[in-house]
C-alpha cells in the first residue's frame, strides 16, 4: 500500500514523501480500514513541526482520524462488520491507504455522509462534545467564552453552546473569521489583536463574571480568564 510518510520535521513540501508501506494485518480486537480520507489536525501539524510530544518516533505516518470501509478484522471482533462504512480515531497511522484501530474507535457512518464531515467529527467535534457535554453540561443563559473560536474544535464549541442557549463570546484574529463567528452565532466576536479578550468581555458584559470559559491557549490567556 502507498502512504504519505513523515520523514524529518519541517516545512510540508520536505518533510513528507509518498512511500510504499506493508500492508498491515488487524491484531485482537482491531479493525483494519480501507481509508477514503483521513483528517488533518493541529497535532499533525505541530507533529510535523517537531514540536509534539505524542508524536511517534521518525519516520512516522500521522493522521488521527479516518473515514473508510472495514475491510478485515482481528480475533474478538464480529466479521459481520467487514463491509461497514465508518469514521474512526486512529491515533496516527491514517495518512495511508489501509489503517488500523480498536475495533471500538471505529463507528458506523451513512453512505451518504460527506468524508470531510466523519473526519471534522472525529477529533475536533468529539473533542468538544466531551468537553461540552462530558466534563461539564452547559445549561440555558450561561456566559461562555470560546477562545480560538473559528478553529475547529473551537467551531464544535460554539455550536454546541448555542444549541444550549447559551450566550457566546468568541475570539478570534482577523476581521474574515469574525465574520465566520458572526455567521456560526457568536453573539460577540472579539478580535484578539484589537482589544485585549478579558477587557473586551469586561467592556460588553460588565463585571458580571463568565460561567465557562474553553481555553486553548494557556500561559498568561488562563489567568486573565481566571480573572
Amino acid at each position: 500500500m502507498k502512504a504519505i510518510v513523515l520523514t524529518q520535521t519541517g516545512a510540508p513540501g520536505a518533510a513528507f514523501a509518498l512511500q510504499e508501506a506493508g500492508m498491515p494485518t488487524p491484531g485482537p480486537g482491531q479493525v483494519r480500514i480501507a481509508v477514503e480520507a483521513f483528517g488533518l489536525n493541529f497535532a499533525d501539524i505541530m507533529a510535523r513541526k517537531g514540536l509534539y510530544r505524542d508524536a511517534p518516533p521518525l519516520p512516522a505516518v500521522l493522521g488521527y482520524d479516518v473515514v473508510g470501509r472495514i475491510d478485515a478484522v482481528g480475533e474478538g471482533v464480529d466479521p459481520a462488520r467487514v463491509g461497514t462504512r465508518v469514521l474512526a480515531l486512529t491515533r496516527f497511522g491514517g495518512y495511508a491507504e489501509y489503517a488500523l484501530t480498536d475495533a471500538r474507535a471505529a463507528v458506523p457512518i451513512p453512505e451518504d455522509m460527506e468524508a470531510g464531515i466523519g473526519t471534522a467529527l472525529a477529533t475536533q467535534a468529539g473533542t468538544a462534545y466531551y468537553m461540552a457535554e462530558m466534563l461539564i453540561r452547559l445549561h440555558p443563559g450561561e456566559r461562555v467564552l470560546v477562545q480560538n473560536a473559528a478553529g475547529g474544535v473551537g467551531s464544535a464549541l460554539v455550536q454546541i453552546a448555542k444549541h444550549r442557549g447559551c450566550e457566546v463570546y468568541g475570539t478570534a484574529g482577523s476581521p474574515a473569521k469574525l465574520d465566520y463567528l458572526s455567521k456560526l452565532g457568536v453573539d460577540h466576536p472579539i478580535n484578539y489583536r484589537e482589544e485585549d479578550f478579558a477587557a473586551a468581555v469586561r467592556r460588553i458584559g460588565g463585571n458580571k463574571p463568565l460561567d465557562v470559559i474553553f481555553d486553548a491557549l494557556g500561559g498568561k490567556a488562563v489567568k486573565e480568564g481566571l480573572k
